[in-house]
């Protein structure tokens, strides 16, 4: 189930959404102020922890280049 980031034009803020239905996002509304007008923005790539502990640093994912 795809969670999508949103911003809302009146008010600026931007929010998460679980969105099961491609017909439920026409429902989402601004948790802020609860306008219909909301835009679905691009999510920035996820990163993964490399070591172990509290204090690893983060790189982006493997990428899925040439394989052999």
């Amino acid at each position: 189930m795809p969670i999508y980031e949103y911003a809302c034009a009146p008010c600026g803020k931007t929010f998460e959404e679980l969105v099961i239905r491609k017909s439920d996002e026409a429902e989402v509304k601004c948790p802020a102020c609860g306008s219909a007008e909301v835009a679905r923005q691009m999510s920035r790539p996820a990163a993964t922890r490399v070591g172990s502990g509290g204090g690893g640093s983060f790189s982006p994912p493997p990428s899925c280049g040439p394989v052999g």
